[in-house]
C-alpha cells in the first residue's frame, strides 16, 4: 500500500498544540515533535472502531495488547521482557515525574545530561527534588556522554540518572560500550537510571541498531526504568499511551503506589491506537523512516551550503538539533522566528546557540522553510 506523506493537512483549526504557537502567523511551525503526516489508516478504523460501541467506561489494558509488546520488542532488539515488569502509564512525560517521586527521597538528586528534552530538567522541580546538569560531549557535531564528567558529578546526593536514547534532541544512538560504561559507573555509585527509549523505531542510520540499556545485563536491568511508546513512531502522541519496563519488583511496586491517585488510567482510546499500530503499522513505519531518509539528506545538505549553521545527520528521531554559534545571534531561534520558521529553542534544552528542527512534514513545507532559512542570512 502507498502512503502520501506529501499530503498537506491543514491542522491550524484541530486545536494542534504545535501550530496554536504561531497561530494567525506567516511561520511554518517545526519546534515540537509530533509529525505533519497521518497516522496508519488501521489505526483511524480502530479508533472508529472502538468510538461505534458507544460506551466508554473505564479500560485496562488487554493481555493481547501486552503480548504484542513483548513480542515486538523481543522480534525488533531480542530483549525477553517479562509480563508482569511492563506498567501501562498515560505518557512518558508522566512516567519521569513519577521517576523522581519514586527514586528520589528529599534531599536526593537526579544527575541530568544536557542538552535533553526540557521535562528531563522540570520533573525534578515538580516533584520538589534537587538537580544537577552535567553536558554532553560535541564530537563532531555528535553528542555523547562524558564519562570523566559523570564520574566527577555522581556524588553520594545522586540518585538518579536520566539517560535518552535515541537522544532528543541531537539524534545520536548509544553504543554498547557506551551504555556498559554507564551502568558500570551508576552500579559503582548505587544510581538508578531512567532511560527514555520512545525513539528507538525511528532509525535514520542502516548501519547502527539500537540497543535498550535494560538488556545489555541483569545488573543494568535490575537498576533502571525504561520508557518505550508508539507516540514518536506512529504519529499518535495525542493518544497517550506508553510502557514503563521495570524489572526490579521493588522499584516496580514503588513506582505503582507513586502512580495511585496522581496518575490516570490510559484512556481506551489509545490502548485501541497502540494496538493497532503493533499489530498493523509495520508497513507505514518503513515508508515513513524511507521518506524521513530523504528529508533528513536535504536538510543536511541545504544547511551544509548556509554559512554558520552546521548539523550532524541525525542517526534516529526525526529532530534536527542545528549549531547556530558562528551565526553570533542574542537569540538563533528568535531570528529564525522572524523569518517565518517557528523553530524550538536551544535555551530550553541546555544551549541558546542552537535550534532543534522537526523534518517529520511533508518535502514541499519543509523546503519552504530551508528557502526561508537561506533567504534570512543572505
Amino acid at each position: 500500500m502507498a502512503y502520501d506523506f506529501d499530503k498537506i493537512i491543514d491542522r491550524s483549526e484541530s486545536q494542534s498544540l504545535k501550530w496554536l504557537r504561531h497561530k494567525g502567523d506567516d511561520v511554518i511551525p517545526m519546534w515540537l515533535a509530533d509529525m505533519d503526516f497521518e497516522c496508519p489508516p488501521e489505526i483511524v478504523k480502530a479508533v472508529k472502531r472502538r468510538a461505534d460501541h458507544s460506551v466508554f467506561g473505564y479500560t485496562e489494558a488487554s493481555d493481547d495488547l501486552k503480548e504484542m509488546f513483548i513480542n515486538r520488542v523481543y522480534k525488533n532488539a531480542k530483549w525477553k521482557i517479562e509480563p508482569e515488569w511492563v506498567v501501562w502509564l498515560p505518557g512518558v512525560v508522566v512516567g519521569l515525574n513519577v521517576v523522581c517521586r519514586t527514586i528520589l527521597r528529599p534531599g536526593k538528586m537526579a544527575l541530568i545530561p544536557t542538552p535533553i528534552y526540557p521535562p528531563f530538567i522540570e520533573a525534578p522541580d515538580n516533584m520538589d527534588r534537587g538537580y544537577l546538569l552535567t553536558e554532553l560531549e560535541n564530537i563532531n557535531g555528535r553528542l555523547s556522554l562524558d564519562m570523566r564528567d559523570l564520574e566527577i558529578l555522581m556524588n553520594d546526593d545522586i540518585d538518579l540518572f536520566y539517560f535518552c536514547n535515541p537522544h532528543n534532541p541531537g539524534g545520536s544512538m548509544a553504543s554498547k560500550d557506551e551504555i556498559d560504561s554507564l551502568v558500570e559507573l551508576c552500579q559503582q555509585k548505587n544510581v538508578i537510571i531512567c532511560s527514555d527509549e520512545i525513539h528507538s523505531e525511528v532509525i535514520l542510520d542502516e548501519k547502527k541498531k539500537h540497543i535498550h540499556l535494560a538488556q545489555t545485563s541483569d545488573i543494568a536491568a535490575n537498576n533502571s526504568i525504561t520508557f518505550l511508546a508508539p507516540s514518536k513512531s506512529f504519529n499518535i502522541a495525542g493518544l497517550e499511551c506508553a510502557s514503563a519496563v521495570i524489572p526490579n519488583k521493588e522499584i516496580r511496586d514503588n513506582f505503582l503506589r507513586n502512580m495511585k491517585g496522581i496518575v490516570p488510567p490510559v484512556n481506551l482510546f489509545s490502548y485501541e491506537a497502540t494496538m493497532a499500530a503493533y499489530r498493523y503499522g509495520d508497513p507505514w513505519l518503513k515508508s515513513l523512516i524511507n521518506y524521513l531518509k530523504g528529508n533528513r539528506d536535504i536538510l543536511v545538505n541545504r544547511l551544509a551550503k548556509i554559512n554558520g549553521l552546521s548539523l550532524h545527520s541525525p542517526e534516529a528521531t526525526y529532530l534536527a538539533w542545528v549549531d547556530c554559534s558562528k551565526l553570533n545571534l542574542i537569540s538563533p531561534a528568535k531570528f529564525f522566528i522572524e523569518a517565518g520558521v517557528g523553530v524550538a529553542d536551544g535555551e530550553e534544552f541546555g544551549n541558546k546557540n542552537f535550534i532543534r528542527i522537526n523534518f517529520a512534514c511533508p518535502r514541499s513545507l519543509l523546503i519552504e522553510a530551508l528557502d526561508r532559512i537561506d533567504k534570512s542570512l543572505s
